[in-house]
């Protein structure tokens, strides 16, 4: 069943007129992953206090949108203790050629999340932090429907083997210490590098428009 709050509009104000290539977004957004189960969304924006994070849909075709365009890494963190289960979640803030931040949340030993730092730490071992990517998230194909990420400078996929087979022999050896611990590390260094100097998106209301979907592979 699709999630009833899903926006779907055309403003050409919105933070995602950047992502799809626009020039005109001035909205921070805080944007958690795969928050609702039987929703075929990713991205769900926080909308503030008591309301219920809305899914991220292209107003053409009603999928969900997968791809963040043009954008900046400029800040990677750990936030401990969060919300009422005192969960531990990683932080990855983009910001967009107008200057404004989008901060991604998910929890931190989660495969999205596991992903995300895979191809972030190839980003960081390879090229310029400061680079324009595209970062993209979407479903896998099993049963359970993880969610994955993925990163790209324009055409080329940016990845890191080594973290990639670390994380698989710690998922297949069941070694969930050693799995938090290359996160951990991957955030402490990179962050460090970025400087971690941006300060959490401020939550808004205001609702993104239509961006081109174009998959890419973990």
């Amino acid at each position: 069943m699709e999630n009833q709050n899903a926006i779907v509009v055309n403003n050409a104000e919105s933070i995602l007129a950047e992502f799809a290539g626009g020039s005109t977004g001035t909205v921070d957004m805080m944007i958690g992953i795969g928050l609702v189960k039987d929703s075929q969304a990713v991205y769900f924006q926080y909308m503030g206090e008591g309301q219920p994070p809305q899914a991220l849909m292209l107003p053409n075709n009603g999928k969900p949108l997968q791809n963040l365009y043009n954008v900046t890494l400029v800040n990677l963190q750990i936030e401990e203790n969060v919300g009422e289960f005192n969960q531990t979640k990683l932080n990855i803030d983009l910001l967009t050629n107008g200057g404004k931040v989008m901060r991604l949340t998910s929890g931190l030993t989660t495969l999205w999340s596991q992903s995300a730092l895979t191809c972030i730490n190839g980003l960081y071992a390879s090229y310029d932090l400061s680079s324009t990517i595209n970062f993209s998230s979407y479903y896998g194909n099993s049963a359970r429907r993880p969610a994955y990420a993925s990163l790209s400078i324009g055409r080329t996929k940016v990845t890191d083997q080594v973290t990639f087979d670390a994380l698989a022999e710690a998922r297949a050896d069941k070694d969930n210490e050693r799995k938090e611990k290359i996160l951990r590390d991957i955030v402490s260094v990179v962050g460090a590098a970025l400087g971690n100097s941006v300060e959490q998106a401020e939550i808004t209301v205001d609702a993104p428009v239509e961006a081109n979907s174009q998959e890419l592979p973990f």
